[in-house]
């Protein structure tokens, strides 16, 4: 399957935080392709296993978390709208018309409710309506909505994704699922008879709410050494900062006090050897992702976080250029290959 077809296709699968088993059976059915083995955890996590073949192998984890922002149905009113609560870090500010899809006995298309203005009180249009005051829309009774959307349903934003000019693909989800396209596409090229290392691809539970089921992860498998793929802020108008990114300029590795510093610039040089286009970002005491705590899982595992840039993070259209993700997958196989390769003996 090509990048873009599969990055579509984890789109399309519900993965709101806390309900990454929603659609278990469709998402194996797309990643085990890619592997020997897959096994799942009591609390979410997703583990994919490619084998080299070779006692004593080393073991490579590559995460990236599955989980995405979403919200949930935490009341019905005497209309049968449905009160709402986020799930995750979702910004309000994007969510009234939203169009989004209720996960209850059915799968419902909703509309997140907005007031026109020109039925807003002076001055209303200019102050942000609080997420706990939005209602969604699914056309419903109060009698239908308790039993088809009841509280504690799911709610995620229209999984639909948008090609747009000059290449760049927008949607709902690629925080992380970007990421997990970049590194199948990855694991899928490399040759394993000339590796000495068992690849372990977590797809991750629970990032979105504070990185809570990783360790699980890393436990489970004891890894060797760890490599995270997340996503990064790309350099957008009205966003430029000291730790934004290229969009186009390849792949982003932090430089942090708090991750493994013999890994992480051997991943540098490596994306240099080979001529793979490269970013670095200082963070220096947090990176706020799986990365920081696989560190000091497990007894400690030397850990390195690469991301890819994006734009609108947090929102239903986010917005990632296929070139990042090829370089990701490009410098993943690299760096695989450099740490863990062996060679045939027709090439000693």
């Amino acid at each position: 399957m090509e990048q873009k077809e599969l990055l579509f296709a984890l789109v399309e699968k519900m993965s709101v935080v806390g309900f990454e088993h929603y659609d278990e059976e469709a998402l194996t059915s797309l990643v085990a392709l890619y592997f020997d083995e897959h096994e799942y955890d009591a609390v979410g996590n997703h583990i994919f296993i490619r084998r080299c073949g070779k006692e004593n192998a080393a073991r490579v984890l590559i995460d990236t978390h599955y989980d995405e922002i979403g919200l949930m149905v935490k009341g019905i009113t005497k209309n049968g709208f449905l009160r709402i609560c986020k799930m995750g870090g979702v910004d309000a500010r994007i969510l009234p018309a939203a169009e989004v899809v209720v996960y209850g006995k059915d799968k419902i298309p909703g509309i997140i409710l907005t007031k026109p203005r020109e039925l807003m009180a002076k001055d209303e249009y200019r102050k942000l309506v609080p997420l706990e005051e939005l209602l969604v829309d699914i056309g419903m009774t109060k009698e239908e909505a308790e039993i088809t959307a009841p509280i504690g349903t799911p709610i995620g934003f229209d999984p639909e994704c948008t090609e747009l000019v000059g290449g760049y693909l927008a949607g709902k989800g690629f925080d992380n699922k970007c990421s997990a396209a970049a590194a199948m596409i990855a694991i899928a090229e490399l040759d394993m008879t000339k590796l000495s290392c068992d690849i372990y691809f977590s797809m991750s539970a629970r990032e979105e709410v504070g990185q809570r089921a990783v360790a699980a992860a890393t436990y489970r498998i004891r890894p060797d050494i760890a490599i995270v793929l997340d996503v990064t802020f790309g350099n957008a108008p009205g966003s430029e900062r000291i730790c934004s990114s290229d969009m186009k300029g390849g792949p982003v590795v932090s430089l942090t006090a708090t991750l493994d510093t013999e890994l992480t610039e051997m991943i540098v040089e490596t994306a240099k050897k080979h001529e793979i286009p490269v970013q670095t970002v200082v963070e220096a005491t947090r990176t706020s992702t799986h990365a920081d705590d696989i560190y000091l899982a497990a007894g400690g595992v030397p850990t390195a976080l690469v991301s890819i840039p994006v734009w609108f993070m947090h929102t239903a259209n986010e917005v990632v250029h296929p070139d990042d993700m090829k370089n990701t997958s490009a410098l993943l196989v690299a760096v695989i290959n450099e740490k863990y390769g062996i060679l045939s003996e027709n090439e000693v």
